[in-house]
C-alpha cells in the first residue's frame, strides 16, 4: 500500500497532506517548534568537528580540531534531535494521519506499507525523517518504510529490462579520501553476477572537457546501464540539480549531463548510489528525470563510514534484496553498537529517493529461472499455442497447409523425380467403368461383382504378381452368379501365383470382411482398410497381424515376400491349403532368417507414444507429387486392351475412382476432403480416394519413406527457451538490437528454408508456424517490455 505525505513549513506552522488510494486525503497543520532547527544545528555542528576526511565541501570552520570530545557531544547531540523531532511527530493532532498508515500496515495480507515523504523546504528535508517510527502503539511499525520523492515528479520512471545487470561506476576526485575501497567492494560483491565499467578521472588528467565528454559518453552508452554509481566529493547546486567533482577543481553538475542521463534512462538506467556528501538536490533531480531509486547522503559523510557503507550495502543487494530494504539493513548494521561506537549517528546520513510508480531495483536470483518465466504477452502467446497445438481440428489444417508448402517448394526448387517404374498400380473403378457395357448396366453397391472378375482375369493375365482389392466382397447373397464367377477368377488367379489381399474391416462387429463363398482366407490374405486420414496406418507396438493388419502395410510386406521368393517357403499360396494363410505367414515370419527388406517391415510399429495425440505418428507424403507415387489406369481402359508399362513389378490395387456412392454401405466415404498438396498437383476439381491414399501408403512402405512429424507442442516449448533467450541476449547488447533483430529476422527465413529441406532430404517434419509465432512473441512482447 502507498501513502503520498507532503510537508510544508510557512512560518512557524507545518503543514502535513497525506493521500492514498481513490482521492483519499487528510490534511494536518502543527506548529513547527523553533527548537528543532536550533538542536539540528548543535548536531550538525557537533557531526562536522567529530567526522574528518569528508567526501564533500566543508564550511568554514567546519572540522577545526578543538580541545572538546566531540564524540560524546554529538552522542548528546544526537540523542537531543531525536528526543524532540520524535515527541513533534507524536503530537496529538498527527495522530489520525498515523492512524491511517498504521491501520493499513496492520492488515495481514499487506506485506509493506510505503509512505512516499516530500519536503517541500529544504530545511525540512534535512531532518532524519526515516526514523520515525510510525505505527509503533499497535505494533505496525516493522511494515512502514519511508522514502522520499521530490514533489511534482516530471517523467515516467524505467521498466526494468531483464538482462544480466549493468554498472557504471564514476571515479570522482580523490582528493584527501580514499576511493579504492569502493572500487574494490563493487568488483568483489557483484564481479560475478553483473558487467562492471569503471570511467572517471586518472591522476595526470588535466583536460576537463575530455574528461567531462569521455563520462557524458560513457553514460549515454546505448549498451545501457542498470546501476550508476559515483564514488568521490559532491555538493549541493539546488539551481543546477548538484554537483559532481570529477577532479580536482574541476566539478560537473547534474543539469549539465541532463542529456546523456535522459538517454541512459532510456536504455534501461532504475538505479543510482552517490556515495559521496549532500546528495539531496542530486536525488531529486535524478528521479525528476524518471529514475527508479537513487541512494544518496544527505549530509556530509566521513571517507571510513562511505568504505563502510557500501560493501555492506552491495551485500544484501547481492543476497537480493530490494534496494530499499537493502538500505533499511544498512541502518541496522550501522545502529549495532560497536558501530554506534565508531561511528556514532552515520546511520542518520544515508537516504533513499523513490519514483512512487517504480518497481523496486533488485538483482534477479537466477537468470536461468528468468527464461522460464515469461512475462504477460508471453504468456499468453505460450499458453494459447500450446492448447492449440493439442486440438487435432487445428493441427489437421496446418498440417494440410504445411503439405501444400513442401509441395510448392519441391516443385521450385526442381525435387521431384520423374520416375518411370511406380512401385504402386491403381486401377480405377471410375465413372466411365460404370458406363462401360461390360458391367451391363447392372447397378449393384458397392459395384457389379461380374465386372470386378473380368479385371481379375484381366490383371491374371499381364502377370500382376499381388493384387490388393479395396472393396468389401460380402455380396454374394445380392449377385449370387455374378459371386461365382468373381470366385472361379480368383481361383484361377491363386492357381496362376497371383497373390490377393481383400478388404476388411476388422474391428466392426462383425467384422466386415470377404465372403468365404468368394475367397476362402486359406489361399487369400485379408486386411483393414481403415486409416486416420492424412497418417501412415501402422500397428501399434502392443499389437500383431494376428488380430488385426493395416491393408496397405500388408500389401507391402506381401509383395516384398514375392519378390524375394520367401512366400513360397513361408506360407505357400494354394488352394489345398488348409490353415489360415495370414495367421501361418506371420507365425513362420518369426523364427525365419529374412531380407532387409522384409525384416524393415516386419519390426515396424508404432511407438506407444504416437497414442497420445498422434505424437511421432508418420505421415503421408502428399508433397510427392502422384505420379511419382503409383501409375493409374481406369479399368475401361485396361479392359479395352491398355497395358501398363511395369505391371509385373508393381503392387496392383484396385479401387474407386472417385464416383458417387464409393465407401462403405455406398455413402460415398471413400470420396475424401481434397488435400491442398492434391489440388495442387491435380487441380481444385480432382476427387481423392481412399485408394489413393493407400497407394501412397504402400509407397512409403516399399521406399521407406516414413515422415516423422516433431510434435509441435515440444517444439513451441523449445522456442519459447529460445526465444526468452535470445530476448536475454538483445538486452544485454541492446545497442545492437536492431542488427540483431535484422539478424533474427534472416534466421527465421533460414530456419523455414531448412525445416522445408530437412522435410525432403531427411524426412523430418519440423513445425514452422507456431514455432516462430511463439519465438517473435517474446521478442515483441520484451520489447513493449523495455518500453
Amino acid at each position: 500500500m502507498k501513502f503520498k505525505l507532503k510537508v510544508l513549513q510557512i512560518n512557524s506552522i507545518c503543514d502535513f497532506d497525506l493521500s492514498w488510494g481513490n482521492g483519499c486525503n487528510r490534511n494536518i497543520q502543527l506548529e513547527f517548534p523553533t527548537l528543532l532547527t536550533h538542536l539540528y544545528y548543535q548536531w550538525q555542528q557537533a557531526y562536522l568537528n567529530y567526522y574528518q576526511g569528508l567526501r564533500g565541501k566543508v564550511t568554514e570552520g567546519a572540522g577545526t580540531a578543538q580541545p572538546k570530545d566531540w564524540r560524546a557531544i554529538l552522542v548528546e547531540a544526537e540523542a537531543k534531535l531525536l528526543d524532540r523531532f520524535h515527541h513533534w511527530l507524536l503530537s496529538p493532532e498527527l495522530f489520525p494521519i498515523r492512524r491511517e498508515i498504521a491501520n493499513a500496515a496492520s492488515q495481514n495480507h499487506v506485506e509493506w506499507v510505503d509512505v512516499f515523504l516530500t519536503c517541500i523546504s529544504p530545511e525540512l528535508a534535512r531532518f532524519p525523517w526515516e526514523t520515525w517510527q510510525i505505527g509503533i502503539d499497535i505494533n505496525a511499525v516493522s511494515k512502514i518504510r519511508i522514502a522520499r520523492t521530490p514533489n511534482n515528479i516530471q517523467s515516467e520512471p524505467v521498466h526494468p529490462l531483464r538482462r544480466k545487470p549493468r554498472i557504471l561506476a564514476i571515479f570522482g576526485d580523490d582528493t584527501g579520501v580514499d576511493l579504492e575501497p569502493d572500487r574494490q567492494a563493487l568488483k568483489q560483491k557483484f564481479s560475478h553476477i553483473a558487467q562492471i565499467q569503471f570511467e572517471g578521472w586518472k591522476r595526470g588528467e588535466t583536460d576537463s572537457d575530455e574528461l567531462k565528454t569521455r563520462i557524458c559518453r560513457a553514460i549515454a552508452d546505448e549498451r545501457g546501464w542498470d546501476i550508476l554509481f559515483f564514488a568521490g566529493h559532491s555538493n549541493e547546486a539546488r539551481l543546477i540539480g548538484g554537483e559532481l567533482q570529477i577532479a580536482p577543481n574541476m566539478s560537473m553538475f547534474i543539469s549539465e549531463i541532463e542529456p546523456c542521463l535522459k538517454q541512459a534512462k532510456r536504455n534501461g538506467l532504475q538505479f543510482a548510489i552517490f556515495n559521496s556528501c549532500m546528495g539531496i538536490d542530486i536525488a531529486e533531480s535524478l528521479i525528476n528525470l524518471g529514475l527508479n531509486q537513487v541512494v544518496v547522503m544527505r549530509e556530509p559523510i566521513h571517507n571510513k563510514v562511505a568504505q563502510d557503507f557500501l560493501p555492506q550495502f552491495l551485500q544484501y543487494l547481492a543476497e537480493h534484496k530490494d534496494v530499499h530494504e537493502a538500505l533499511r539493513e544498512t541502518y541496522t548494521f550501522f545502529k549495532q553498537q560497536e558501530k554506534r561506537l565508531n561511528y556514532p549517528s552515520a546511520y542518520l546520513i544515508p537516504s533513499i529517493f523513490r519514483h512512487p510508480e517504480a518497481e523496486l531495483f533488485r538483482l534477479q536470483k537466477s537468470r536461468w529461472w528468468r527464461l522460464l518465466c515469461p512475462n504477460p504477452v508471453e504468456a499468453i502467446a505460450l499458453t494459447s499455442l500450446l492448447g492449440m497445438s493439442l486440438l487435432y481440428p487445428i493441427q489437421d489444417q496446418f498440417l494440410d497447409f504445411r503439405l501444400f508448402i513442401q509441395a510448392l517448394y519441391r516443385q521450385q526448387t526442381g525435387q521431384i523425380e520423374r520416375v518411370q517404374k511406380e512401385p504402386v498400380l491403381l486401377v480405377q473403378i471410375d465413372e466411365a467403368s460404370l458406363e462401360d457395357p461390360d458391367n451391363e448396366a447392372e447397378a449393384f453397391c458397392p459395384l457389379n461383382y461380374r465386372y470386378l472378375s473380368l479385371l481379375i482375369n484381366r490383371l491374371s493375365q499381364l502377370n500382376a504378381s499381388v493384387i490388393g482389392i479395396d472393396y468389401i466382397l460380402d455380396q454374394d447373397t445380392e449377385q449370387p452368379k455374378a459371386a461365382e464367377l468373381l470366385a472361379n477368377s480368383i481361383q484361377a488367379g491363386i492357381k496362376q501365383e497371383r497373390l490377393f489381399i481383400f478388404a476388411a474391416v476388422e474391428k466392426s462387429n462383425p467384422p466386415q470382411g470377404v465372403s468365404d463363398k468368394i475367397a476362402s482366407l486359406n489361399w487369400s490374405l485379408e486386411a483393414d482398410i481403415l486409416f486416420f486420414p492424412g497418417f501412415v496406418e501402422l500397428l501399434s507396438s502392443d499389437e500383431d497381424c494376428n488380430d488385426r493388419c493395416p491393408f496397405a502395410y500388408l500389401m507391402a510386406l506381401a509383395y516384398q515376400l514375392n519378390l524375394s521368393s520367401d512366400l513360397k517357403e513361408l506360407a505357400p499360396v494354394g488352394l489345398e491349403n488348409k490353415t489360415d494363410l495370414r495367421s501361418e505367414l506371420f507365425k513362420n515370419l518369426t523364427v525365419s532368417s529374412l531380407d532387409k527388406n522384409i525384416e524393415y517391415l516386419f519390426q515396424l510399429k508404432l511407438p506407444k507414444i504416437t497414442q497420445f495425440l498422434q505424437w511421432f505418428h508418420p505421415v503421408i507424403d502428399l508433397s510427392l507429387p502422384p505420379n511419382e507415387v503409383y501409375q493409374t489406369t481406369s479399368a475401361k481402359n485396361l479392359l479395352s486392351g491398355s497395358i501398363p508399362r511395369n505391371i509385373k513389378n508393381q503392387v496392383v490395387i484396385i479401387a474407386p475412382g472417385g464416383y458417387d456412392g464409393a465407401g462403405l454401405n455406398c455413402e460415398d466415404g471413400d470420396n475424401f476432403p481434397l488435400p491442398l498438396a492434391i489440388s495442387f498437383w491435380q487441380g481444385p476439381s480432382y476427387r481423392f480416394t481412399g485408394g489413393e491414399y493407400h497407394a501412397y501408403i504402400v509407397h512409403h512402405f516399399l521406399k521407406n519413406r516414413l515422415v516423422v512429424p516433431i510434435p509441435d507442442f515440444l517444439i513451441i516449448l523449445c522456442a519459447a527457451f529460445v526465444g526468452k533467450l535470445t530476448l536475454m541476449i538483445i538486452q544485454e547488447n541492446i545497442y545492437l538490437k536492431k542488427q540483431l533483430r535484422l539478424v533474427l529476422g534472416s534466421s527465421t527465413l533460414v530456419y523455414i528454408l531448412l525445416a522445408l529441406q530437412i522435410y525432403i532430404s531427411w524426412a523430418i517434419l519440423i513445425p514452422c508456424f507456431f514455432p516462430i509465432v511463439v519465438f517473435w512473441s517474446y521478442l515483441i512482447g520484451g520489447r513493449s517490455h523495455e518500453s
